[in-house]
This record gives C-alpha cells, sequence and structure tokens, in this order.
C-alpha cells in the first residue's frame, strides 16, 4: 500500500492493490447500494464517492479503479492521526469487498458452467456494502414493504444535517447508531420517513450501540442456521430482511425473495407458478452460494437490477 498525503494531511491518497478478478464498476453494480446516501456513482468516470465516520470525524472518500489498483482519496477536516487512518482504511476495505475470498464462489461456479466462471473473470462474485455492517442492517430494514424511492427517501434523510456534520464533500456519513438511540421510537417516526419501521429502527439502533457487530456474525463463523436466528432477533427481520443481511455478512445460502427476484423470474421463466421452490430446485447446485447463481443469472440476462 503507497500513502502520500498534500494540503497539510487534508487530503491522504490511498493505492489498493485489486484482488485477483477485481472490478469496480461490477461490484458497484451487483446490488443496489450504490445509489442510496451516503453512495454516489458517476458513470462517466466511473468513480464512487462516499462518506464515513471515523469516530464522529466525518470524511469524504473517492475511489477509482486504475487498471489492477484502486486509487483512494480520502478528505478530512482536520490531520488524520494514524490510528484514524487505519480505521478508516478498513471500513473502505469492507466495503469495496477488498478482502473477500471468492474462490469458493469460483469453485461453485466452475461446477455450474463455464458462462459463470468467463463472468467471475471478468470481475463478478464482490457486492458494494456500507462501511459498517451496522449501515447495511438500517439500510436493509428501509428496504422492506416498500418502494425503493422510500427507501432513497429514509437513507437521505438519514445522511443529512439533522444528524450528522458534513464531510468536505458535502456529503453527510450514516451516522453511529448512538447517534438515534437517544430518541424514543415516536421522536425517530416524526423526525424520518420511516412510518412503522420507527419501533424497529429504534430497536435495531439499541442492539448494535451495545453490541456493533451483532455477535460477530462476519467473523464467527456460525452455520447458516445460527446466524439466521441471531439476525431474526431483531424485530422486523423476517425471511426477507433475515436473508438480504446475511448475504452482506458474507452468507450466500439463501435468495431473499420479493418483487424483483418474482419480476426476474417473470420475465424469464414465466411458468412458474411457486417462485421458492423453483429457486430452491434451480440453484441447489450453487450450495451455500445459491445467492451468486441467482446474481449472476441476472447478470447473464442483462436484466441486474442495480437500484436505478
Amino acid at each position: 500500500m503507497d500513502i502520500r498525503t498534500v494540503s497539510n494531511m487534508e487530503k491522504t491518497s490511498i493505492n489498493f492493490k485489486c484482488p485477483s478478478y477485481y472490478d469496480l464498476d461490477m461490484t458497484c453494480r451487483a446490488h443496489g447500494w450504490k445509489n442510496l446516501a451516503p453512495f454516489s456513482w458517476n458513470d462517466d468516470t466511473r468513480t464512487l464517492f462516499f462518506a464515513v465516520l471515523c469516530e464522529n470525524n466525518p470524511l469524504g472518500v473517492s475511489v477509482y479503479q486504475n487498471r489492477k489498483s484502486l486509487d483512494v482519496e480520502i478528505a478530512s477536516h482536520n490531520t488524520l492521526k494514524k490510528t484514524d487512518l487505519s480505521q478508516t482504511e478498513a471500513m473502505i476495505r469492507r466495503s469495496l469487498g477488498l478482502d473477500l475470498d471468492i474462490s469458493p464462489v469460483l469453485k461453485a461456479a466452475e461446477k455450474a458452467g463455464p458462462e459463470y466462471v468467463r463472468l467471475m473473470k471478468k470481475g463478478a462474485g464482490r457486492l458494494l456494502r456500507s462501511p459498517t455492517f451496522w449501515e447495511d442492517a438500517a439500510k436493509t430494514l428501509f428496504t422492506t414493504n416498500c418502494t425503493w424511492s422510500l427507501t432513497q427517501k429514509m437513507c437521505r434523510a438519514v445522511c443529512s444535517s439533522t444528524f450528522t456534520e458534513p464531510a468536505p464533500s458535502g456529503m453527510h456519513p450514516f451516522p453511529h447508531p448512538g447517534r438515534f438511540a437517544r430518541y424514543s421510537a415516536k421522536k425517530l417516526k416524526a423526525m424520518l420517513p420511516i412510518g412503522y419501521r420507527a419501533d424497529y429502527f429504534k430497536e435495531l439502533c439499541d442492539r448494535f450501540s451495545k453490541d456493533p457487530n451483532m455477535g460477530g456474525l462476519e467473523v464467527n463463523g456460525y452455520d447458516y442456521h445460527h446466524a439466521d436466528q441471531i439476525v431474526r432477533r431483531s424485530k422486523g427481520f423476517a425471511d426477507y430482511a433475515c436473508s438480504q443481511l446475511l448475504v452482506f455478512a458474507g452468507y450466500f445460502h439463501e435468495i431473499p425473495v420479493d418483487t424483483t427476484v418474482v419480476a426476474f423470474l417473470k420475465r424469464n421463466h414465466p411458468r412458474v407458478r411457486k417462485p421458492k421452490s423453483f429457486i430452491d430446485r434451480r440453484y441447489r447446485k450453487w450450495g451455500p452460494y445459491k445467492w451468486w447463481g441467482y446474481k449472476f443469472d441476472t447478470m447473464l440476462a442483462r436484466q441486474n437490477w442495480i437500484g436505478d
């Protein structure tokens, strides 16, 4: 890793070496997160912009892929300490999937067919995540039982001057859960367009304030059933939300069936009457990577949902 600082340490440039078969554009397009605040994707320059909170310091981040490396610039209001830089780097690496081992997915793709292998070697196999698991959890809750435009509205309201100071870029990072824990569910409902989710959001904030890693889901290597039970302890996380959040924790065993999945099946498999049963049969060969099997199919069909 090469680091250089400019403008009196207010801008820090980091160069990350890309892992094998990495493509920033495909990583960002694997899911709709790139279109939710505080993310912003520029199609023309293929640059990803977002903001993070390092302790309580709002930082602006831009990422551009230059062949086999990622050029990352961090903009801060103050000089970053080494500990701050290390924490920020870890959040960026998580968000971009730089430390994910995709070799098991590649092995599953090899068994499924050469078209999947070619797709992975072009750069598929990773998905954009939030800098923290907490942010992924909150955004997952914001996708339940609503339109995509409402999900975007919720995220914009959370990433605003109401709750955080802006980064030098003007973007507001996703606040820490403790920022909301001070409010009642009733007050949160009045402050944010989250409707009935206010009670669930309040409970989720309280849970992450006490347990920032939700039982260490990303590092403890639970079996899927155990991991699923941990997520279900949060109110508002039923079948869809549980399987969706577990994807962000690295558990690709199940496909979150929502209106997008059903619409894809109707377009490509019009005779399907029972989506869940069909999905279980079609993607059984992918083993614990069923989500990727489905995701690759949407890419191959050029009908990949990217939240646009």
